[in-house]
């Protein structure tokens, strides 16, 4: 895939979900591309600054697709593109980090 912009700016655990399903957990100045996924966990945020020069703000809690919604220079809407099993994969796997944690 296309990159489509770079992190400049990460705290707490962000993940990228890539379209062919791998994750790792981003870190300032890792590039992401065309259909990945971001999510941050409840305690994390994350700036994407993008080709176009427009920053992408992630903040707690969230998802966003990096489709052409976001990175094309249009109006950065959406339109309902997270694929909700990887989303659900996610969230699952920081579940079992933080009991880990905890325990």
């Amino acid at each position: 895939m296309d990159m489509v912009g770079t992190v400049i700016a990460a705290s707490g655990r962000v993940t990228v979900v890539t379209e062919q399903g791998q994750t790792r957990e981003l870190r300032v100045g890792d590039a992401v591309h065309a259909d990945d996924m971001l999510v941050a966990a409840l305690d994390a945020a994350a700036t994407v600054r993008l080709l176009n020069g427009r920053k992408l703000e992630l903040t707690s809690g969230t998802v966003a697709v990096l489709d052409s919604d976001v990175w094309d220079g249009e109006d950065g809407s959406d339109g309902g593109s997270a694929r909700l099993r990887d989303v659900q994969r996610v969230l699952a796997e920081s579940n079992g980090a933080v009991r880990g944690a905890v325990a």
